[in-house]
């Protein structure tokens, strides 16, 4: 092999001089190159080697081919671990650094990348430009994702506040009742497999402004609508439920586009925590609103919150956010990482192939799609019916019925910050993702279902439209702070889904993500549309509270828990 000038040919281990007693051009580009690389690795005493065959000399040819040195050193490319934060590619660079510096007075160090990047790769300078502006754009991208959930969720809670004086207003019944908090979920499951198809071919930004739109239009219309007759009312519902149908596949997809592994739970979390925000906000205003300016005033406010988010949400350019790089090469061993897959550009619209036929073959595909049916079912069912329960069961007012439906939503927007940041540090300490979602998933299922049967217990039995004299005395005697306890720790316990069922179709395939929650999500709403409208009937014919709602609840979840548990994976399919 060919030696360069001024080469020892014994130079098997550094340093090597020049026989003027510096390094020669060729060693200064040998170190910059296998810095930025990663080619180092921890050796005997201290020393480091090259990690690839340097030949009797201890250096490769000058004129050999980089791309081929590159192709033989993928496995020294990864990052070893020490122990303490930093690879041992980075230790052995910084040795071998410091020893030049210090035996050539006038010799600079090359600029060191992570492990993995080169210093003008695109990754390396993305990361350069996070640390200069703060936050990382990709996180401003979570953050008003989080907000149009928020949103989202106030236009679904308002009816289950609103409802109160307008059933009052209108003479409905409890089934009545059902049917216009159901008919949201009637759009809402129409365009959950549309949501996660387009979203994959077209991009999650574009959906997801369109499903904010349209949603809010419907908002808009609902109390001219609601004069107009119950059908009409219900169909401005369903618009609604059509517009906030695409958005969880449109996140999904953007998230699976964005995020690296080491952040997916805590992205997932703040996401879809707005919902639970938007819960608080919604039920904290609607009362106060509807005391002050009538029930229409909830419809109006937001739907106007809405299209002020449609105005704002281009100018982030949603579907041109890359993820880190380097983040990613970092943990690609891990199980179901994948190099960040770009929906729209990578492959043309026109030619995606989404494989349905595949996901429905796949026992893991359908313990998401279980678990996510038996989990909304107590939610949508709540969400939709606690106002009233307060109101009927409870004997309050629709301001404090209002107020204390908020209490367990707080409860689980507080248990949020805790629950990505957990289930992340789970996955950074080496935890297998598939043993995190069934932990997380566990924790939302049991706990929730426990204190279902707890409030069906100690909830008594009034019967709707009952003389308010004879009921007083069963509404008294209801323990409310006890009820109220229980659906905080209900509800707190349920935020630890965030971590499991939501993150698991990332996990399971990036790149089909958004189609995924497409089909769990289809799933998913369905309880909105039977739990929701089964809840009113169940009520009319056994005045029974605890049939009606907290025991149907607590089987749907326990039931969801032993089968996700059982099937559930977070390993890359084949199809993916």
């Amino acid at each position: 092999m060919a030696i360069a000038p001024g080469f020892s040919r014994n130079c098997g281990t550094l340093p090597c001089t020049s026989t003027r007693g510096r390094p020669s051009v060729l060693l200064q580009r040998g170190f910059s190159r296998f810095y930025s690389q990663g080619h180092f690795n921890s050796s005997y005493a201290g020393q480091p080697s090259f990690g690839m065959d340097l030949g009797d000399s201890g250096w490769a040819s000058p004129s050999q081919n980089p791309s081929d040195s590159e192709k033989d050193t993928s496995s020294s490319q990864r990052p070893h671990s020490n122990g303490i934060g930093k690879s041992s590619h980075q230790n052995a660079s910084n040795s071998v650094a410091n020893a030049a510096a210090s035996m050539w007075p006038g010799y600079a160090a090359p600029n060191v990348s992570p492990p993995g990047t080169r210093p003008d790769d695109p990754a390396s300078s993305q990361t350069n430009q996070e640390k200069a502006e703060g936050m990382p754009h990709r996180w401003k991208v979570v953050a008003c994702i989080a907000v149009a959930f928020v949103l989202g969720n106030m236009d679904k809670v308002n009816m289950s506040v609103a409802v109160i004086p307008m059933a009052h207003e209108l003479g409905w019944s409890g089934l009545e009742r059902g049917l216009v908090s159901s008919s949201f979920f009637w759009g809402y499951t129409l365009t959950q497999l549309p949501g996660g198809y387009i979203s994959t071919k077209l991009g999650g930004a574009r959906v997801l402004a369109a499903g904010v739109a349209l949603w809010s239009l419907g908002t808009l219309v609902a109390p001219p609508a609601a004069q107009l007759s119950l059908l009409a009312l219900c169909f401005t519902r369903m618009i609604v439920g059509l517009g906030e149908g695409v958005a969880p596949s449109a996140a999904t997809s953007l998230l699976a586009k964005m995020m690296p592994p080491n952040e997916r739970s805590r992205a997932v979390s703040y996401v879809w925590g707005g919902l639970d925000v938007g819960s608080v906000v919604g039920l904290l205003l609607c009362g106060p609103l509807i005391k002050s300016f009538g029930w229409p005033s909830v419809f109006y406010l937001f739907a106007v919150l809405g299209l002020v988010w449609c105005a704002l949400w281009p100018s982030l350019k949603a579907d041109d956010v890359k993820p880190p790089v380097s983040v990613h090469k970092q943990y690609a061993v891990m199980e179901s990482v994948e190099e960040p897959v770009e929906v729209k550009g990578a492959v043309e619209p026109e030619k995606v192939h989404v494989p349905y036929s595949e996901f429905f073959k796949s026992m893991p595909v359908w313990a998401v799609t279980v678990a996510h049916f038996s989990f909304n079912w107590g939610y949508y069912t709540l969400l939709a019916w606690l106002p009233s329960y307060f109101e009927l069961a409870l004997g309050l007012e629709v301001d404090k019925s209002s107020f204390l439906t908020l209490i367990p939503y707080l409860a689980m927007v507080a248990m949020m910050p805790l629950v990505g940041p957990v289930a992340d540090g789970m996955v950074t300490r080496g935890v297998p993702i598939t043993r995190v979602r069934k932990i997380c998933q566990s924790v939302a299922f049991v706990g929730p279902a426990l204190c279902m049967i707890a409030c069906g217990l100690l909830t008594p039995a009034v019967k709707l439209g009952a003389d308010p004299a004879l009921t007083a005395a069963a509404v008294a005697a209801a323990p409310t702070p006890i009820i109220v306890a229980l659906l905080s720790f209900a509800f707190a316990f349920g935020a630890w889904s965030r971590a499991g069922l939501y993150c698991n179709h990332q996990d399971l395939s990036p790149r089909y993500a958004g189609a995924l929650l497409g089909i769990t999500n289809t799933a998913g709403a369905l309880p909105g549309v039977l739990g929701v409208a089964a809840a009113g009937y169940l009520l009319d014919i056994t005045n029974s509270w605890a049939l009606a709602i907290f025991y149907p609840t607590a089987i749907c979840q326990l039931v969801g828990a032993l089968f996700y548990l059982k099937f559930a994976s977070s390993e890359r399919q084949s199809w993916s």
